[in-house]
């Protein structure tokens, strides 16, 4: 998906009226004194201001001991302007500039993360609070900091809550996890000194003499006004977006609907060079609609998805065949048994960083029985949350594998491959 920084989809007084604030549980400045450090990790310069920035100002007066890990610094002026910005928030604040490319982390996942487990093991302990940006958030290098943040606090049991910045211009109240929101209760003095952080940020507020800047005035006015919230983190933050989407909608991308999704599905069953195979493996089934269709060509069939909602959506779709298991499993870190000679890739390597995708194609590889064929098929289109293109990831696949070409359909708008 991709959003434009200056149209607001839902009005500040919009988000305001929903009736499910009230159920929403409230973070006080009690439940923040229960922590002595914060570490906050921002995609740019910016975000923690327009995301936390309200808490910031409170845990300062706590006397909480503060860090803030900024991944990007495309320009000198942003840091800059970034420092003046936290020390108006009104304490002393540490802070870590990685200095990684703007709009480019998912290139950069390697040092990403170097960069925060460095910094989450310099400032590790029991009471702790890590925040980072939402990965639902639809800009990619917030999903990918976000997810990134979030291994690593699994591995290590930190104390993690994400926040939203975008969504707030490109969403509605249906986008947010409702079950798993809270919200930070904010003084009237940690609201001002917040939009004098703000006004630090002259190189992104949109103005007559700025016309390049993205933060318009009305969204720098709901920052300041509206609601700071935090969300907790699903055992799987990429599951999470594709969870939230399959509870909205049974096809949340009309597959089985729209002609061009109906007829890829064809296309790729007619380029499969064998008429029946012994065991297949489908990685992101969805809803079914392809695992239907592969049922018929392969005596068993293991179909795998990490939101609970698509499995149970694909279950439903091919019950009637005996010789599918749907799994919810993820993706590479997870893997099933035994060996396959048909393993099909469509439309979810999008989602996956470089080297978590070289890591699947090394687990494909491990499975794949001898004479068995590999299906790639992707949309070439952009989208702001993919972490690689359709070509990219193919490029990819083919480098690392080294297996022969056998079939390959390039469409107007998806490129479909059989390798074996």
């Amino acid at each position: 998906m991709i959003f434009d920084p200056f149209i607001m989809a839902t009005p500040a007084a919009v988000w305001e009226d929903s009736a499910r604030w009230s159920s929403v549980p409230r973070r006080t400045r009690d439940w923040l004194a229960g922590f002595t450090r914060i570490v906050v990790f921002s995609a740019h310069p910016d975000d923690e201001t327009l995301g936390v920035g309200g808490l910031l100002v409170q845990a300062g007066e706590l006397g909480i001991d503060i860090s803030v890990i900024v991944a990007t610094s495309d320009r000198e002026e942003r840091v800059v302007e970034l420092t003046s910005a936290l020390s108006r928030l009104g304490t002393t604040i540490d802070l870590t500039v990685l200095g990684l490319t703007d709009g480019g982390l998912k290139h950069e996942a390697d040092l990403l993360r170097d960069g925060i487990e460095l910094a989450l093991a310099a400032r590790r302990s029991d009471t702790m609070l890590v925040l980072a940006p939402w990965p639902g958030d639809r800009h990619g290098d917030h999903r990918t900091l976000g997810r990134e943040v979030a291994a690593a606090c699994a591995v290590h049991g930190d104390t993690l809550m994400l926040y939203p910045v975008w969504l707030w211009q490109w969403g509605s109240p249906d986008d947010l996890p409702w079950a798993r929101v809270s919200e930070v209760e904010l003084s009237a003095s940690a609201r001002a000194r917040k939009r004098v952080a703000l006004s630090a940020f002259a190189s992104q507020l949109h103005t007559s003499a700025n016309p390049e800047g993205v933060l318009t005035s009305a969204f720098v006015e709901r920052a300041v006004h509206g609601r700071e919230v935090l969300f907790e983190p699903e055992e799987s933050v990429i599951g999470d977006h594709f969870e939230a989407l399959h509870q909205v909608s049974a096809d949340p991308w009309s597959v089985r609907t729209r002609w061009y999704e109906r007829r890829k599905r064809l296309l790729t069953s007619a380029v499969l060079p064998k008429e029946q195979y012994a065991r297949g493996f489908e990685i992101g089934c969805s809803n079914g609609e392809m695992s239907a269709l592969l049922a018929e060509r392969c005596e068993a069939l293991v179909c795998v998805d990490s939101a609970p909602t698509a499995v149970a959506l694909a279950s439903e779709r091919t019950a009637a065949a005996s010789n599918v298991v749907v799994q919810r499993m993820r993706i590479p870190e997870e893997w099933p048994e035994g060996s396959f000679d048909l393993v099909v890739v469509s439309e979810v390597v999008y989602y996956l960083a470089a080297d978590q995708w070289a890591e699947t194609v090394d687990r494909i590889l491990g499975s794949l029985a001898e004479g068995g064929h590999v299906v790639l098929c992707h949309w070439t289109g952009h989208a702001d949350d993919f972490a690689q293109s359709g070509w990219d990831a193919h490029a990819a696949f083919a480098k690392r594998a080294g297996l022969r070409v056998l079939v390959q359909h390039q469409d107007e708008g998806f490129l479909l491959e059989v390798f074996g």
